[in-house]
């Protein structure tokens, strides 16, 4: 068999290895510095913000940009009665996009208020059962997933 270059990605990674530059690419990527995660913060600030939020839909923020399109000069609904106009359509993918990204990529920090109660059972020395009950005395942070 020869030798022969076909041009082919790579079936593995996807990835061309046929230019300089796209190996380049590769290994610039592999040695690359990270971003710095981004400050925490401070957990009296979460607790407050987070009971005043609704929530995020990407039908709502998408009708929202449509709406204020006409702000910019676009035009807003059907255009000349052809069929759906294809910014508004645009939009919608993009807002969707970015709520995807917002659910597979995001950070989320959060917040245990002081004075929760807390209750622990148990088992004493003898078989009978122990019960503890008592209440979180500081704040405590965590980190999670939007859902």
């Amino acid at each position: 068999m020869s030798n022969v270059n076909t041009g082919k990605k790579s079936e593995t990674s996807g990835t061309n290895l046929d230019s300089i530059s796209s190996v380049l690419d590769i290994i610039n990527a592999a040695f690359s510095i990270p971003k710095t995660p981004l400050t925490p913060l401070p957990p009296p600030l979460v607790l407050s913000g987070s009971k005043l939020r609704v929530g995020i839909t990407a039908s709502v923020i998408a009708a929202r940009i449509i709406a204020r399109q006409s702000e910019a000069g676009l035009v807003v609904g059907d255009v000349f009665g052809d069929g759906a106009n294809t910014s508004e359509a645009m939009e919608v993918i993009r807002v969707e996009e970015i709520i995807n990204s917002l659910l597979t990529e995001a950070k989320i920090e959060t917040a245990v208020a002081p004075g929760v109660s807390v209750t622990v059972t148990g088992i004493g020395n003898l078989g009978a059962p122990v019960v503890s009950q008592g209440a979180t005395t500081t704040i405590a942070s965590g980190s999670g997933v939007i859902r």
